[in-house]
């Protein structure tokens, strides 16, 4: 079952690209004491090697396996209402409203991703998180998720 503490969860934000979003977010968690400047490299090279939007309004950015940069693990929760354009190309939009951040070393990255994926799969869901006004609220989205 995916946890996301309270303190990780950030919801309203705004992002003009992409790239302003892993950069901003990467400081973000830089400056919490989670990862290395590095860190924020490796997840702009990740997007830029394929895309880390997976569909339904949800992107899952996460780093090349480069476990050196990751001091702390942790999943964080983004809420863009805007959303936030993670197409590869120009003319492909893939458009985000849910980005889970994912800092994890290899060995926890594949299943909790996996997880990630499976708890995106349902559009529903993910239109709650979206427009879910408090951190309790999004709270209650991921609980009763779990519970299926």
């Amino acid at each position: 079952m995916i946890e996301i503490s309270n303190e990780s969860i950030w919801l309203n934000q705004s992002f003009d690209s992409w790239e302003q979003a892993l950069n901003k977010i990467g400081e973000i968690l830089r400056e919490a004491g989670y990862i290395t400047k590095e860190y924020i490299a490796s997840m702009i090279d990740r997007q830029k090697l394929a895309s880390v939007y997976i569909g339904n309004f949800v992107a899952l950015p996460h780093a090349l396996a480069k476990d050196e940069h990751i001091i702390k693990e942790n999943i964080f929760l983004f809420q863009v209402p805007d959303g936030v354009d993670f197409g590869a190309e120009e003319e492909e939009r893939e458009v985000a409203t849910i980005l889970f951040v994912v800092v994890l070393k290899e060995k926890h990255q594949l299943e909790n991703l996996q997880e990630l994926a499976f708890l995106c799969s349902d559009v529903d869901q993910v239109m709650a998180l979206s427009d879910a006004q408090t951190v309790d609220e999004i709270q209650i989205i991921l609980k009763k998720a779990a519970d299926f």
